[in-house]
């Protein structure tokens, strides 16, 4: 998502004048998101560098409908990770209601996780989690994510810390973890 598209989502505009912007068909529920994308337009003009780790619209090869979003809280490293992964990076991801249970988030997770440790030699990954988020936590769970912490969040009360450490990333991209097409099918 550019900072065009950011700044007109955080500005209120329609899906009709967003949709251009980047080149698909919007969803409402993106619309609805403008605090996320004000938070990320403020990510990219504090460091233009955080520009491929920023929020990516999830969008259908066929149709050309945004079904969701994901990404990256930060660039790799940041401070408030030190405690859960000083290597790592917080990802995020969230598909739109009538879109959920079709496999979208799963691949865009690792899709993400995939690109950051290929592209860029993450070896750790954090994800934040609501425990009440059970098809999330079994997602995460599933991809060898394991909870190590929880703390309250202002917005969304109580979250789970959630990571993935280097040998379940590996077994992960070698087609061998638990989301490997072959494990999908047993």
């Amino acid at each position: 998502m550019s900072a065009d598209f950011l700044r007109a989502s955080a500005g209120g505009a329609g899906a009709e004048l967003l949709s251009p912007l980047i080149g698909a068909r919007v969803a409402p529920d993106w619309c609805a998101e403008r605090d996320l994308a004000a938070l990320r337009l403020a990510d990219l003009s504090a460091d233009p560098d955080y520009g491929p780790w920023s929020v990516r619209a999830l969008v259908l090869r066929d149709s050309g409908e945004m079904v969701g979003h994901a990404g990256f809280h930060t660039r790799p490293g940041p401070d408030y990770l030190a405690p859960y992964a000083r290597d790592g990076v917080e990802i995020g991801y969230a598909v739109y209601p009538p879109y959920r249970r079709q496999g979208y988030a799963r691949e865009a997770l690792q899709a993400l996780l995939r690109w950051a440790h290929v592209e860029h030699g993450v070896p750790r990954f954090i994800a934040s989690v609501k425990p009440d988020n059970l098809a999330s936590c079994a997602l995460l769970a599933a991809t060898g994510f394991f909870r190590i912490a929880s703390f309250i969040d202002e917005v969304d009360g109580l979250e789970y810390v959630m990571r993935l450490d280097p040998p379940a990333l590996r077994r992960l991209l070698r087609g061998r973890g638990p989301l490997s097409p072959a494990a999908r099918t047993r």
